[in-house]
């Protein structure tokens, strides 16, 4: 069976596609069969992909709150946590990719993810364009501490 979201081969018997994340349609017989099903509750394989989907709902919101913390954080690091609140926004973001878009909380996990990236992204900048400014308002620092370091050598 193919993915109409992205075109990707997936499992007959799966219910979401594990590529995109989309929910996938059953033909022929499958959607009768999957009508009285709904009465009688999930049934093995669907709870495990439920709790698959969760799984990975949870994670990529942890990585989000674990991003934004470091991009707090790296305001007084000088970059290197917002690196990291980068990466970890990242891979949240990768983890919720495969969550199909009808779970709600989702969308809050995936602004988690982008502020984190965003907001990091954007204090790198900040410190980027500080020391360019500062090294054209006061090039002698910069001379003095270039000079102490070949004195070194």
């Amino acid at each position: 069976m193919y993915c109409k979201s992205c075109g990707r081969v997936v499992p007959d018997d799966a219910l979401y596609c594990p590529t995109c994340g989309n929910p996938l349609e059953k033909v022929n017989g499958a959607q009768s069969s999957a009508g009285s099903a709904q009465n009688a509750g999930p049934t093995a394989k669907e709870q495990k992909e439920m709790d698959l989907i969760q799984q990975r709902l949870n994670s990529g919101r942890l990585y989000g709150v674990i991003s934004i913390v470091c991009s707090i954080l790296g305001l007084g690091s000088f970059g290197s946590l917002d690196i990291i609140a980068i990466i970890c926004g990242y891979l949240g973001l990768k983890q919720l990719k495969s969550v199909p878009n009808t779970y709600p909380e989702k969308h809050t996990a995936v602004t988690l993810n982008r502020a984190g990236i965003i907001c990091s992204a954007g204090f790198i900048f900040l410190i980027i364009a500080f020391v360019i400014i500062a090294l054209i308002a006061f090039p002698w620092i910069f001379a003095s501490i270039a000079g102490f370091f070949a004195g070194l050598i």
